[in-house]
């Protein structure tokens, strides 16, 4: 979900829907316990320690992948990786290695279970009101238990342990020196100034924001209108300290060739439908909350193969007659000028599965996926809700490994809480501060309990309400290498203007000093101001 502004009836149910979210579990995996595989045609029950069950998963599933079926992309994909793991895991004599698989396994099967999630709740009746108004509460850091998967090491500060490796985060080489111009590990920001691209396909997620794919060259580019400034910030942030995220840049414009497919499937993003009902039978109303964009609204220019150009406006004059295109009109077109977009050049090695929840599995107990909830407060990163994740398959199909993405990043940079708004990309309604001094839960304890103020993600997050002071240490530590170089960079890089970058900047740096502050680190990590530089 793109930017969330509450002022009419769709934008309080999209808030309402999507703070209900649906139940998830934080425990560790236990693999002797029975998880079922769900698709639209059957489910397949299975214990992962079991080699018995583990045959007849792969077996079932094998047969799925044969029939002819119109499940998508990603769930075959998926489903590839079930039968794969499934068959490895009988295979391996090493208990520790065939563990590993047997977690894999779990997780993909989770991922394709959550393709079929429904982003809200296609049904809301009228007794649901208690569990909504309970989901209004998300509270963020108040975890009393440490995480589960810490690196062994000393027990006197817990803060200072990394987690174990995982396929979430590892720890980056050296933040101080990164450059988060281009970020990435790349030598420079991709440019597409001098390119037509060739129209490929539309985006059919779910997500608020339109958007479609295109080859320029020899790639395949993701193109999002919306979120364009703020996805590429909190993605290199992300990046930097340790976490996988897509390499997104910001474009201030992009030349397409004319496709009238660029205007016909412009709206193909994933119907959002919700019936009310009452008593639970009495259907009342039903509407899609999927808002619909108008294409022409995201064109600039269009250029003809004279040399005359066309703005957006007068294109759609030109072009259509009532719903109908004139092929004379289009004959003469030779390509489109987007307006401002993110985009994200697709990596060939990388195929998505499915979505991560931060509740399912073991998630919540972890150390990296707790801290990651410090970093979204300090950008105010509110969209946290689970289809803004994928498990991806990287590398060869048939060796690949499996990798934990935070894939959606953009709600962020403004307005981070309150009953009925958030709005991204705001710079005057960023809060200075995100944290309040820490304080003794009570008399008679030496704990203290971490504080996080004016910041509220969209939806309850088990992983960030479950994280503790020593995790949130854990994480000030990451963020307290950046340099206020490095912020300026990553800002300018996203597109924003000197004015933008010079608050924003300010903004970012005190919520920084703030935080060290009020973690008790700033003896460690003095506070920075704008004219710091990056440590050579």
């Amino acid at each position: 979900m793109g930017v969330v502004r509450i002022f009419g009836m769709r934008e309080f149910l999209v808030f309402a829907f999507c703070v209900v979210g649906f139940g998830a579990y934080a425990a560790p995996i236990n693999l002797d316990q029975q998880f079922k595989l769900r698709t639209e045609t059957e489910t397949i029950a299975f214990v992962p320690g079991n080699q018995d069950d583990l045959h007849r998963l792969a077996s079932r599933v094998d047969r799925m992948i044969e029939e002819p079926d119109d499940e998508s992309k990603h769930e075959r994909r998926g489903l590839e990786e079930i039968a794969r793991l499934a068959k490895a895991a009988t295979k391996i004599e090493n208990a520790d290695e065939r563990r590993q698989l047997e977690i894999d396994l779990v997780e993909t099967v989770c991922a394709v279970n959550n393709l079929e999630r429904p982003v809200i709740p296609r049904h809301f009746d009228a007794v649901m009101l208690p569990i909504f108004l309970r989901q209004l509460h998300r509270p963020i850091g108040v975890g009393v238990e440490p995480a589960e998967n810490l690196a062994p090491g000393p027990s006197a500060d817990l803060s200072r342990r990394d987690p174990m490796p995982s396929s979430f985060w590892s720890r980056p080489k050296s933040i101080a020196t990164e450059d988060l111009y281009a970020g990435f590990d790349r030598v420079g920001i991709p440019s597409f100034a001098d390119k037509v691209c060739r129209y490929r396909e539309a985006k059919e997620t779910s997500g608020m924001n339109p958007g479609y794919e295109v080859e320029c060259g020899n790639d395949v580019v993701k193109w999002k209108f919306g979120e364009q400034s703020s996805e590429p910030l909190v993605t290199r942030m992300f990046w930097a300290l340790g976490f996988n995220a897509d390499p997104t840049d910001y474009a201030a414009s992009v030349k397409v060739a004319y496709d009238r497919r660029i205007f016909t499937e412009f709206n193909s993003r994933r119907p959002v439908r919700m019936t009310f009902t009452v008593l639970w039978f009495i259907p009342v109303y039903s509407m899609n909350l999927q808002a619909f964009k108008d294409p022409f609204d995201f064109v600039t220019t269009a250029v003809l193969r004279d040399g005359r150009q066309w703005s957006g406006h007068e294109l759609k004059q030109h072009l259509m007659s009532g719903t109908n295109f004139q092929p004379g009109v289009e004959a003469q077109i030779d390509y489109l000028v987007t307006t401002p977009a993110n985009v994200q050049i697709k990596d060939p090695r990388v195929k998505s599965i499915g979505p991560w929840d931060y509740g399912q599995l073991d998630h919540a107990g972890r150390r990296e996926v707790r801290g990651a909830g410090l970093l979204a407060a300090w950008l105010g990163f509110y969209d946290t809700r689970f289809d803004n994740t994928k498990l991806r398959r990287v590398g060869p199909k048939k060796n690949p490994h499996l990798e934990h993405y935070f894939s959606d990043l953009g709600g962020g940079l403004g307005r981070t809480t309150g009953l009925l708004a958030w709005h991204g990309e705001n710079v005057n309604a960023f809060p200075w501060r995100f944290t309040a001094p820490s304080v003794s839960e009570n008399s008679g304890s030496p704990r203290q309990a971490l504080k996080i103020v004016g910041y509220t993600p969209i939806v309850r997050n088990p992983a960030f309400a479950a994280m503790t002071i020593d995790d949130a240490r854990w994480m000030a530590r990451l963020i307290g290498q950046l340099s206020a170089e490095q912020i300026r960079q990553a800002l300018a890089a996203s597109g924003y203007g000197p004015k933008q970058i010079q608050l924003y900047a300010s903004k970012l740096l005190s919520r920084r000093n703030t935080m060290m502050l009020d973690l008790g680190l700033s003896e460690e990590f003095p506070p920075l101001a704008l004219n710091d530089t990056v440590a050579n």
